[in-house]
């Protein structure tokens, strides 16, 4: 089991990709809204806010947090991403990463998943 995070710059596209990750199969994701350190940087520390949009807030990101069984439930989840808001590797995306889960408790069993 791996946790999968991906960060969504465009915070108009989360709806879209867990209609996706449905559609897809994928029941499960928790969704925190987050603000990467560039933005803060830029608007909260003096030498940096010269670098800020004027007039703006600091950008909001999304962050989806899915568990994944297998890789093959990982690349089904970046797949469903990258239907939605294009290329991960494309500049002003988003990014996934997964890391390893060596204990969980409290994920439900799924009818044949024992």
């Amino acid at each position: 089991m791996k946790l999968l995070i991906a960060i969504i710059n465009d915070p108009d596209y989360v709806t879209d990709i867990l209609d996706e990750f449905y559609q897809r199969g994928i029941r499960g994701a928790t969704v925190m809204d987050t603000t990467g350190m560039a933005h803060i940087m830029a608007h909260q520390v003096p030498f940096f806010s010269r670098f800020a949009e004027f007039g703006e807030a600091p950008g909001k990101n999304k962050t989806i947090f899915a568990v994944v069984k297998t890789d093959e439930e990982r690349n089904t989840v970046v797949e469903a991403i990258e239907t939605i808001i294009g290329d991960l590797g494309e500049s002003d995306t988003g990014i996934a990463i997964t890391l390893p889960i060596d204990y969980c408790k409290g994920l439900g069993k799924i009818k044949g998943d024992e």
